[in-house]
């Protein structure tokens, strides 16, 4: 058995087993795996890789027979992470139409110049492919992405998005969902529906206003997805307005449906602002009718309380530790990268934990908070294959050379190896030059 760190790795003989020693393994992420706890949030434990799947997975030392292999000095691994909320048809495009104020509203203004201006065909696939690219680097292995259902230009930037999923199929799953106005005529959210059939789907995103009618329109809905069978994602109460009740609506719509589709929701920034009393009837409510909740801290606390010249008061994060407190399945995503909703990301899954942890306050235990990112946001997404370790997962790995989560949020993550099917991958995201071509971008 070699000693040394993860670089090993990218000498190491493929096409045999190999035994991976001494591991720390984030909590959550190895189900009913009787590994040995080493520190908050940590587990230690050996690992063997075979015919590209994990083989076993067991106490550090506690097998003799393990094959060659290396001492990996005590570095994390995590599972692949799964990127749950993200908007692809609008990454990548900060350059040629930048967010004139930072705002939402100019935001949505410039979103919708950028489109109007620049979307087809091969603008979404250069851009999307790109931000695959990154992503797969950095070690994604699953990503669910909206696509605007504008009735220009939706068949065309779905279908884009629909071929790369299947381009993409043997190295990241792509969920493609497409993102209609819950205020929209209902012949078209039918027809946005009927789409949303496709294999790379399976799901309607609808975005839910801040309104105090919200009633009928969701039981439309949930109608609608019914109908189809399709599961729904929503976007609510991203707003700083402690009177919407986005999320309360669809919570009592789902009551009231019965509807027994998996349903997720993101954003909910307006319950950061709501008083203690009103926050915990909507969750006990929420957690009743089994909703999951994503949240997006980078994307709203960018956008969230901004005055021209002011710093910031409120930071728009969802209340995610009461929301677990009431056992709700809560995951973390990137939403928008590099767009007017946006101006910075690179589809980096550890890098955005590493933030959501210092904004968010998960430390102090951190435990296992790393399930956000990894396990739940795979169950959330209906991949209950992916985000987590165990014998006969595929051996999708992240390996960083942090040792505990203080180094891992310390210091930025440009070393990790990224093992895909068991044998390193070239980790290097792609070049931004590599965008200098897209249509309207001025350096």
């Amino acid at each position: 058995m070699n000693e040394g760190t993860p670089r090993q790795l990218l000498s190491a003989q493929t096409g045999q087993p190999f035994a991976l020693r001494n591991l720390r393994l984030p909590q959550g992420t190895v189900p009913k795996a009787g590994l040995p706890q080493v520190g908050d949030g940590l587990l230690g434990a050996d690992m063997v890789i075979a015919d590209r799947h994990i083989d076993w997975l067991g106490p550090p030392a506690s097998r003799d027979d393990l094959p060659d292999g290396l001492d990996m000095a005590r570095v994390m691994a995590w599972p692949g992470p799964v990127d749950c909320h993200t908007h692809l048809d609008k990454a990548l495009v900060s350059q040629r139409s930048p967010n004139a104020d930072g705002t939402f509203d100019g935001a949505a203004a410039s979103a919708s110049r950028d489109a109007a201006a620049y979307h087809c065909a091969d603008d979404i696939r250069q851009r999307a492919s790109f931000a695959l690219s990154t992503a797969f680097a950095h070690g994604t292995t699953a990503i669910r992405s909206h696509v605007d259902a504008g009735r220009s230009s939706f068949g065309e930037a779905f279908a884009t998005l629909c071929e790369l999923a299947d381009d993409w199929r043997d190295r990241i799953t792509l969920q493609v969902c497409p993102f209609v106005g819950i205020e929209e005529d209902l012949d078209w959210v039918r027809d946005v529906a009927e789409r949303a059939r496709h294999d790379h789907s399976g799901i309607l995103s609808v975005f839910v206003p801040a309104n105090s009618e919200l009633d009928r329109a969701l039981d439309n809905v949930m109608a609608i997805a019914g109908r189809y069978d399709l599961q729904l994602d929503l976007h609510a109460d991203e707003i700083l307005d402690p009177e919407s009740r986005g999320l309360d609506a669809i919570a009592r719509a789902v009551l009231r449906n019965g509807f027994d589709r998996p349903v997720l929701v993101g954003h909910c920034c307006a319950l950061s602002v709501q008083p203690p009393q009103m926050l915990d009837r909507t969750l006990e409510r929420v957690a009743k009718a089994g909703i999951g909740v994503v949240s997006l801290p980078l994307c709203n606390a960018y956008l969230m309380d901004r005055r021209t010249g002011e710093t910031p008061r409120y930071r728009g994060c969802a209340p995610v530790h009461e929301m677990r407190k009431h056992g709700i399945p809560v995951a973390i995503a990137s939403d928008n990268v590099r767009d007017a909703f946006y101006a910075y990301g690179d589809h980096d899954v550890p890098e955005l934990f590493r933030d959501a942890v210092r904004m968010m306050q998960l430390d102090h235990p951190l435990g296992d908070w790393a399930m956000a990112v990894t396990t739940t946001a795979a169950d959330l997404m209906g991949l209950p294959g992916r985000g987590r370790l165990e014998p006969g997962a595929p051996a999708d790995l992240v390996l960083f050379t942090a040792r505990n989560w203080g180094e891992f949020i310390s210091r930025p993550l440009s070393d990790r190896i990224v093992l895909r099917d068991g044998y390193p991958i070239d980790a290097t995201p792609p070049d931004y030059r590599h965008l200098d071509d897209v249509k309207g971008v001025r350096i």
